[in-house]
């Protein structure tokens, strides 16, 4: 599998990499998703982080696209509802996910 993350924070960042090490995945991080390579399975946003382009950027990809940020930041999720991304997860979400999110439609 081969994942991408748009992320600054490096804490959160190191727990995907070791997700993705664990479960031998490809990681690719990056600072917007303009930056991503093509041939991903998953990408991982920090939606938080967002600028203008983002939504248009992850719609044209072939990827299953996960957005994630505070829970509590209900402008991100109203704005990934309205670019047609959503749902927006909460970062703990993302977290728990994680092992079975890197691993998911291996072959």
């Amino acid at each position: 599998m081969r994942v991408g993350a748009v992320i600054d924070d490096l804490m959160l960042f190191s727990r995907i990499d070791a997700a993705a090490s664990a479960a031998d995945a490809s990681l690719v991080r990056v600072s917007s998703p303009a930056e991503l390579p093509a041939d991903l399975d998953l990408v991982l946003v920090d939606w938080s982080a967002r600028q203008p382009g983002w939504a248009d950027a992850l719609a044209a990809l072939d990827a299953r696209v996960i957005l994630f940020g505070r829970h509590t930041d209900l402008e991100a999720h109203a704005d990934a509802r309205a670019a047609g991304l959503g749902p927006m997860w909460a970062r703990s979400k993302l977290v728990g996910e994680l092992p079975s999110l890197v691993v998911r439609d291996r072959t």
